[in-house]
């Protein structure tokens, strides 16, 4: 199995990058918000990965620190759950929100991912509130739940409304997820503080 990959970006799309190791690419599935993180092309950088080999199949998923692949792991754990839905939860739930979710029993938090239902939700909450325990993530003491940082409806209705203004994926993910630490913008507004930081960063 390949535990980590060190090389240079070499391309970034919306969900995958490609990494240069020793003239060796590999394509790697990785979360839209480490894929914004990662953009700059021939930056050296360290990807810890989890390999899925199935009888047609082969797939690398990446992952920025080890709490994110220790909590992939335990996902693709609970039934119904596969490697694009893990994915998906830790694009919109940093590890620390997720286990906060689970102590608290909050499925709202779960719910507002596209493509987790309602009895997905209790699913993971079900079977993964005792084990999430025993991976050592902090979870704070504070109650706030809902991806730690950003409301995912608001980060995804701010994000398509970018790409239907003509940004890429990757770079309107990058500035909503920027705009959305506040949850209570509307999304007229939080589209607006996006395009102030597009602007921003591209007169730098």
């Amino acid at each position: 199995m390949i535990a980590f990959l060190k090389g240079k970006v070499f391309t970034v799309e919306q969900d995958t990058v490609i990494i240069d190791v020793n003239g060796v690419g590999y394509r790697v599935n990785v979360t839209a918000n480490c894929a914004a993180s990662l953009q700059r092309k021939d930056s050296e950088v360290l990807i810890h990965t989890h390999m899925i080999v199935r009888e047609d199949d082969m797939q690398l998923y990446g992952f920025q620190t080890p709490e994110e692949i220790a909590v992939f792991m335990l996902l693709l754990g609970v039934n119904g759950i596969g490697p694009r839905a893990a994915l998906s939860i830790l694009a919109h739930m940093k590890p620390e929100g997720i286990g906060r979710a689970l102590a608290l029993e909050d499925m709202t938090s779960f719910t507002r991912i596209p493509g987790i239902g309602k009895k997905t939700a209790q699913r993971i909450i079900l079977e993964l509130k005792d084990k999430f325990k025993k991976i050592n993530i902090a979870i704070g003491e504070t109650e706030e739940a809902v991806g730690g940082e950003v409301n995912a409806g608001l980060f995804n209705d701010t994000a398509e409304a970018l790409m239907m203004l003509g940004y890429g994926a990757v770079e309107a993910r990058e500035a909503a997820n920027k705009a959305c630490v506040d949850s209570t913008l509307a999304v007229a507004d939080a589209v607006k503080l996006s395009l102030r930081y597009l602007d921003n960063k591209r007169n730098k």
